[in-house]
């Protein structure tokens, strides 16, 4: 390679390193007062990907409060000091997660980065932190990969000590459902209209019930679902609606505190919402 050849890839290789840092990841505070929860979520889910075209994406992450909001309410835990004037279990739910550990992002191509806005992956309880992917995907990228996060919390447990997720569970906690998808091309869809609608749920946060009204264009059967944050069903409901307005009733007395998904689809297009639930 000769020198003005050299000079010119280190320049390139500089150049790129710059254009990966032009948007640094930054906390966003407006989310200190939100319960749990990432943004872009996993129904959202990551924007797409073009080939050979550098790509950028933030998840803003404001970390739980307490061990009920991840594990929900009760959450027993086993007393290991063997002693007559303690339970044989302990609930931590109300307990205070001290910090959270951000221990793998798995899935994403080699080919792309991870930046985090505390190097060391840990971040306290009840804050906000952001994880950045990065890099420029080629043809060898081309397609579908499924990221998933792997976290690990720490609670300091009054007489026993600080314990963390992996020491009770044998396994990290683990976030699925993001997708990051390398396209050829990536095209907006002007033609995004949807044969009926779906409002948010009011009130939200609620404490007992909230209503879910939406319109149908046609009396039809609809499919609702609530997710948990981690994606896991809470409950699944077969609806007949008519033609106009409808309601759908979430009972609260169901759910532990914490944020969820709800969709409704006809078959061929489903809508997705976020609701939250305060039973404290």
């Amino acid at each position: 390679m000769t020198k003005n050849l050299l000079f010119l890839f280190i320049a390139f290789v500089i150049s790129f390193s710059s254009k990966a840092q032009q948007n640094p990841c930054v906390p966003d505070a407006s989310l200190q007062d939100s319960l749990y929860g990432l943004w872009p979520d996993t129904t959202e889910n990551l924007k797409l990907s073009q080939v050979d075209t550098y790509y950028e994406e933030h998840i803003q992450i404001k970390t739980p409060k307490t061990v009920g909001e991840v594990m929900g309410s009760p959450y027993y835990i086993e007393n290991p000091i063997n002693s007559e004037f303690l339970p044989d279990s302990i609930n931590i739910a109300p307990l205070e997660i001290t910090e959270i550990k951000l221990v793998d992002v798995s899935g994403l191509p080699d080919i792309m980065s991870v930046y985090l806005s505390n190097e060391d992956s840990v971040f306290e309880g009840d804050a906000v932190a952001c994880v950045t992917l990065y890099g420029t995907p080629g043809q060898n990228e081309l397609g579908q990969h499924d990221i998933t996060l792997l976290i690990d919390g720490e609670v300091n447990v009054p007489v026993y000590g600080p314990t963390t997720l992996y020491e009770q569970l044998g396994e990290y906690e683990s976030i699925e459902g993001y997708r990051l998808i390398v396209q050829t091309e990536v095209s907006i869809n002007e033609n995004n209209k949807t044969s009926f609608n779906v409002s948010q749920n009011v009130p939200n946060p609620f404490s007992s019930s909230s209503i879910i009204e939406f319109s149908s264009s046609i009396a039809s059967d609809y499919q609702f679902n609530i997710f948990n944050i981690l994606g896991e069903v809470q409950e699944v409901r077969s609806i007949h609606a008519n033609y106009g307005l409808n309601y759908i009733e979430v009972d609260a007395g169901l759910l532990s505190s914490g944020i969820y998904f709800y969709t409704l689809s006809n078959g061929s297009e489903l809508i997705t919402k976020k609701m939250i639930v305060n039973r404290n």
